[in-house]
């Protein structure tokens, strides 16, 4: 290509127009360029062609650009070959596929396409491969063969994941999508609601070898295998396992590797891969005995057809326990995904244990009772709070159910059972058991008490509700998307049709005005954008909202009073602010001291993105955008030791009065502010550095500039 100064300077200067719009002056740019280079055949004049067809196409005149790029590939055609020249014809060849393909001539532009592809490959450049491939896909969904489509945009997929070319992967990924999408929509709904989630998912996680991507890796395997794309789905699944190759390795991961096994064996399998899926399914059977993994075991043998051993151990005479535990492990993606993880069934010998005598435990609430046909007793114990891990991909839901059965001893069990009533300590019921049952009976009573049957802690019943009320313990009511408008505007309210009907004047008198302003202007707002609050305004919020109002006197004494009522005065609640941007305020979790109004460093050096990471995926880009998040906590010990087991109403009571005095005191700043409940609490007990037993996350307001 010619260097000389005024060739490099005209080219730019059409290049620069094209990219800002001016499609006439740059083509009159090129063609100025054409006119003044030699009628020879050279590299500069095939250039010169293409751009002058590419602002032909760029105004959508793809009639006006074909003919020049079919001269500018006669001109590279007639130059002495190189790798430079061989990229060149690739280039004009691609472009005029594309200007064909918009004309509606298919067949031609298949041609074009693949010889520009040909030349990709001849020259080992796998980005250039790849983007022929993606032209290839676009033109086979034109075609409307969606069959080659996926294959092509795969193929691309993969070639531009290796390269690290994020935006043509997304790209790829939104074209399977629609395609996935499509040939779902008639038979299988479900996937065609969920596809287009896990690769909008598997394009956010990037393609460093993450947790998360190997499980949507493995999801999109199932979603082509669903579809009939079993050749897809064999590829997906071998990069979800190569994936969890290069992670570091865990009970989790070895989980994960039996779960996808086991698919990966299904789908070699049904294409009569038989060695490959025996191979598969034995990998998913050493790895659900490695686990103890009774479902694990139960799904791979009888893949392999061959009987599952029975578990369990020999009767020892003294009232065996078994602990029976399932465990569901799940994933969600933001901003709103769950993908289903692996199953797991544990049989569990629990270790003898041993209660103190003074203790005084009774049956765990929500436990549920009965006896099989053998005559075992068996416990039945609600989901505990998820165990919630932070992946960098996503967030893993480790959720487990507990069974427990007793061999034995029926009797003996009915009569403790009907002992334990949170009065009686453990001396109290082994006095009224026979010598010979005194061994049995501790034993059972400790082993119960380990496996969360029996509870000996003399909590009050505030904590169960609470634990049994966290993200994740029970399941939500079930409405998505637009059933969940319809609730909230269905006008269904309590009304007395029959009742007499008296009007409410509207008028406010002039000394409730500012309040009355202040009501109506508050509004629960989910943007937020990022803005600094100032730390004068923040400082007049807890004052105004949290602080010390005045003093009671009482026996004596002076009562310090708050700005929000608490029951008996106690104050239970805690106010702990984690500050994102404040001015003057360095990011950290604080403690706000009411009586001495300061602030005290609770915890220093936080990374904000880790906390925004405790809220549920669907809310993290609003907590994001916040300045603050107030965390109001409550320390069950303090209210119990006065109100006891009817304490906990009270309790949370509390945390809503504070909540509106922050929201009504924000918006009398100009600021923005809501209630928030969002999160995943034992991940934010943790970034408070509260111990989460005598004192946890209730409720928290979300502070930040509109």
């Amino acid at each position: 290509m010619t260097a000389e100064a005024w060739y490099l300077a005209e080219g730019q200067r059409g290049e620069e127009l094209l990219e800002q719009g001016h499609v006439d002056e740059a083509r009159a740019v090129f063609e100025g360029m054409l006119a003044r280079l030699s009628d020879t055949p050279s590299f500069a004049q095939a250039t010169v062609l293409g751009r002058v067809a590419r602002c032909w196409q760029a105004a959508g005149r793809l009639d006006r650009a074909e003919p020049y790029l079919r001269q500018a590939i006669d001109v590279a055609e007639m130059l002495a070959s190189s790798d430079g020249v061989a990229r060149l014809r690739a280039t004009l060849r691609s472009e005029l596929g594309d200007a064909l393909r918009g004309t509606g001539r298919h067949d031609e532009a298949r041609e074009v396409y693949e010889a520009a592809l040909a030349t990709a490959r001849a020259l080992h450049d796998a980005h250039a491969e790849a983007v022929e491939l993606g032209r290839l896909g676009a033109l086979a969904a034109a075609r409307g063969d969606t069959h080659e489509a996926c294959s092509r945009f795969e193929s691309a997929r993969r070639l531009f994941e290796q390269a690290g070319d994020t935006r043509h992967v997304g790209r790829c990924l939104d074209a399977l999508a629609s395609l996935l999408a499509s040939m779902a929509a008639a038979t299988f709904p479900d996937v065609a609601r969920y596809a287009p989630a896990i690769l909008a998912a598997l394009g956010r996680v990037g393609v460093a070898p993450t947790y998360g991507r190997a499980v949507l890796l493995g999801h999109l395997g199932r979603c082509w295998c669903v579809v009939g794309r079993l050749d897809l789905a064999i590829e997906s699944l071998r990069d979800a396992l190569g994936v969890i190759d290069r992670l570091p390795p865990g009970d989790d991961i070895k989980s994960l590797r039996g779960f996808q096994s086991v698919d990966l064996g299904d789908m070699l399998h049904a294409i009569g891969r038989d060695a490959e899926a025996r191979e598969a399914h034995e990998t998913a059977l050493a790895i659900a005995e490695e686990l103890q993994d009774e479902h694990g075991r139960a799904v791979a043998s009888a893949r392999l057809g061959s009987p599952t051993a029975a578990g369990g151990r020999e009767q020892d005479g003294g009232g065996e326990v078994l602990a029976h535990d399932e465990i569901a492990i799940d994933h969600v993606f933001e901003p709103d995904l769950l993908v289903e993880g692996p199953r797991q069934r544990r049989v569990v010998h629990p270790a003898d244990a041993e209660l103190p005598d003074d203790a005084r435990p009774t049956v765990a609430p929500s436990v549920r009772t009965w006896v099989d046909e053998g005559g075992c007793v068996w416990f039945s114990v609600p989901f505990a709070e998820p165990r919630v891990d932070r992946d960098p991909a996503c967030t893993v839901l480790r959720r487990s159910r507990r069974e427990v059965q007793i061999v034995g001893h029926a009797a003996l069990v009915w009569r403790l059972i009907r002992a334990m009533n949170g009065e009686n300590t453990v001396a109290d019921i082994l006095s009224t058991c026979a010598s010979e049952e005194h061994r049995v009976a501790r034993r059972l009573l400790g082993v119960l008490s380990a496996v969360g049957v029996i509870d000996a802690s003399g909590r009050p019943l505030g904590r169960f509700v609470h634990l049994a009320t966290k993200k994740g313990v029970l399941p939500a009511g079930g409405l998505e998307g637009d059933a969940v408008l319809r609730l909230a505007t269905d006008g269904h309210y309590r009304v007395y049709p029959d009742a007499p009907r008296i009007a409410v004047r509207s008028d406010v008198p002039e000394r409730l005005q500012p309040f009355h302003a202040l009501t109506r202007a508050r509004r629960s707002s989910r943007e937020y954008r990022g803005g600094i609050v100032p730390r004068a305004d923040f400082d007049a919020l807890l004052h105004t909202a949290c602080g010390i109002t005045g003093t009671l006197a009482a026996a004596g004494r002076e009562l310090p009073l708050r700005a929000y009522p608490s029951s008996g005065a106690l104050y239970a609640v805690e106010i702990y602010p984690v500050v994102f941007r404040v001015e003057g305020l360095e990011p950290a979790v604080y403690h706000y001291r009411a009586p001495e109004h300061v602030l005290e460093l609770a915890r220093s050096g936080i990374d904000p993105a880790v906390v925004v990471r405790a809220a549920l995926p669907v809310e993290r880009d609003m907590v994001g955008g916040a300045a603050a998040l107030i965390c109001l906590t409550g320390c069950f010990r303090r209210h119990e030791q006065k109100y006891g087991e009817g304490g906990y109403r009270m309790l949370v009571a509390e945390a809503g009065h504070i909540s509106q005095n922050l929201v009504l005191a924000a918006t009398a700043l100009g600021l923005s502010a809501r209630p928030f409940g969002g999160v995943f609490d034992d991940l934010l007990n943790q970034d408070l550095g509260i111990d989460g037993r005598d004192e946890q996350f209730l409720l928290a307001v979300l502070l930040g500039v509109r």
